[in-house]
């Protein structure tokens, strides 16, 4: 059996166990009895609760940690509260995470088309259309790699109805190993694109991608 005098030693202890855990306050006039001290907790991952502390003049609500890589999660108490940012591909919030290099992204599919391939190894003659228009839809932006056998420069042309077109560029071929090649990244563009040879036939390869 616990002696009263047992018991409120164990009391005591229990009560100096919490100095650390409290430090900042001030004294507010009751009612009746007055106010008792409040200890507030937040439950963790695996269940148990653990007190808020507090750091300075300021309430420790918890630390967010960054890990190597998985889903940005908070450390100690309130392990349900969720960092999330806004996905402007599906227009709604979602969890934010981090990628195995370090870099903070939103769980959806990529904004990127795979690789589209305009013309492959396909002989145009002076002045013509290489390939068909490009229709980029609701994307911001379009790259254009490619390749040719000569060196000749190609003309992008843009147009906002797919009817009217007007040049944005032409671009010279850069030479490597005995091949020329393209490299265009156009931002904040245009709906639809043509890409037309120069005054010289030419043997193209041409990709694109959006974004």
């Amino acid at each position: 059996m616990v002696s009263k005098g047992e018991a409120h030693n164990e009391l005591i202890e229990k009560l100096t166990n919490l100095d650390t855990k409290t430090t900042v306050g001030q004294d507010v006039k009751g009612v009746g009895e007055g106010l008792q001290q409040t200890l507030i907790y937040g439950r963790k991952d695996d269940g148990t609760l653990q007190p808020l502390e507090c750091l300075g003049d300021r309430l420790l609500v918890d630390v967010v940690e960054l890990a190597a890589s998985g889903r940005i999660t908070t450390s100690t108490a309130l392990s349900s509260v969720q960092i999330c940012g806004f996905d402007t591909v599906t227009s709604r919030f979602k969890t934010l995470n981090v990628n195995s290099d370090g870099v903070i992204t939103t769980n959806h599919d990529s904004n990127r088309s795979s690789d589209n391939s305009l013309v492959s190894r396909a002989t145009i003659g002076s002045g013509l259309q290489i390939g068909s228009d490009i229709d980029i839809g609701t994307k911001k932006s379009i790259i254009i790699v490619g390749s040719a056998t000569g060196n000749h420069s190609i003309k992008i042309l843009h147009s906002t109805n797919g009817t009217d077109f007007y040049l944005y560029s032409e671009v010279s071929a850069v030479s490597h190993n005995s091949v020329y090649h393209y490299n265009i990244k156009i931002e904040d563009g245009l709906q639809h694109y043509r890409i037309m040879n120069s005054n010289q036939s030419n043997t193209f390869t041409i990709n694109y991608i959006t974004l």
